[in-house]
């Protein structure tokens, strides 16, 4: 069951491998004064933050705090051209550290970025999160396309921003509403990301999924039926993505649906319904971010 209101901010005693990297810093400070540190201090300037999931990037920024460090995705960049054409005349984006894979973190960056707050989240390996306690605090959220509104709430608080958090996430979500509610009629909406040599369907219980519910666009009733974010199909299965209206991403070198033979035989291709877009915001971050420019695409498209 999903967790609510969940903010976990942990501190632990230096481990033998990091005992070279992290000499110069102080030892980690118990539960206790790292969750006063988080809080009472994050407002200031010369907080030093690391995000390493989905998301977190964002957020950060979303909020007026530029990181240290940050951790990418697989085959994909440290800041995304979304985050870039987003942010890129507010802040100095190239000097966010390359802190490696989100599966994999560079803890030797890490180290010597010296941070005051880490962002990681629970389904970070622990054998990693302990690691990363041995340098500094860390706030850990759920994760997952179907958390990031606790996610961003959580991150907040532990920046001393939940004010800005709960105000930025309620204009959104007026925003989706209202839309939604204007609308004359409310076709079905798919979402289909590329996935190596096969393909992605999403759920309701994914980023997309959840901006289609904050809007109230339905989904077609196989589509309700997927329990994870995500469930994987062949392009012979790609008739289980169709809908009135299909909203696909594609990675660089992946399979691309539009090229599948049983593509053109979908009623959204037909009617040309079948849209693509950006798939670093809509399929690989879970952001304030992203559910902006999820909706802004639904907005764009469907009148």
């Amino acid at each position: 069951m999903q967790r609510r209101n969940f903010l976990k901010i942990t501190a632990g005693l230096g481990v033998a491998a990091f005992a070279a990297a992290c000499s110069k810093q102080e030892t980690a400070p118990s539960e206790q004064a790292a969750t006063s540190a988080a809080s009472s201090s994050a407002a200031e300037q010369h907080q030093r933050v690391i995000a390493l999931n989905t998301g977190q990037l964002d957020n950060l920024l979303m909020l007026r705090i530029l990181p240290v460090g940050a951790a990418k995705a697989k085959n994909l960049g440290v800041v995304p051209d979304y985050i870039r054409n987003r942010f890129g005349s507010d802040f100095d984006l190239d000097s966010i550290a390359d802190c490696g894979l989100r599966a994999n973190p560079d803890l030797e960056t890490i180290a010597s970025l010296k941070p005051t707050l880490i962002c990681a989240n629970l389904r970070t390996d622990e054998a990693i999160l302990e690691q990363l306690k041995a340098i500094a605090p860390v706030v850990t959220g759920e994760g997952g396309g179907e958390n990031w509104k606790q996610d961003l709430l959580t991150i907040a608080e532990a920046v001393g921003k939940k004010d800005s958090a709960e105000t930025l996430l309620a204009e959104y979500e007026s925003n989706a509403k209202a839309w939604g509610e204007g609308l004359s009629s409310k076709p079905t909406v798919s979402f289909l990301r590329s996935k190596d040599d096969q393909f992605q369907l999403y759920g309701v219980n994914s980023m997309a999924g959840s901006v289609a519910a904050d809007a109230g666009l339905p989904r077609p009733a196989n589509q309700k039926q997927i329990k994870k974010a995500g469930q994987d199909i062949s392009a012979e299965q790609l008739s289980e993505a169709d809908a009135d209206w299909i909203f696909y991403g594609v990675n660089a070198g992946a399979a691309d649906p539009s090229q599948a033979a049983t593509w053109q035989s979908l009623k959204a291709v037909q009617a040309n319904q079948a849209v693509s877009v950006d798939y670093e915001s809509w399929y690989m971050n879970a952001s304030l971010l992203s559910a902006t420019i999820i909706l802004q695409g639904l907005k764009d498209n469907i009148k």
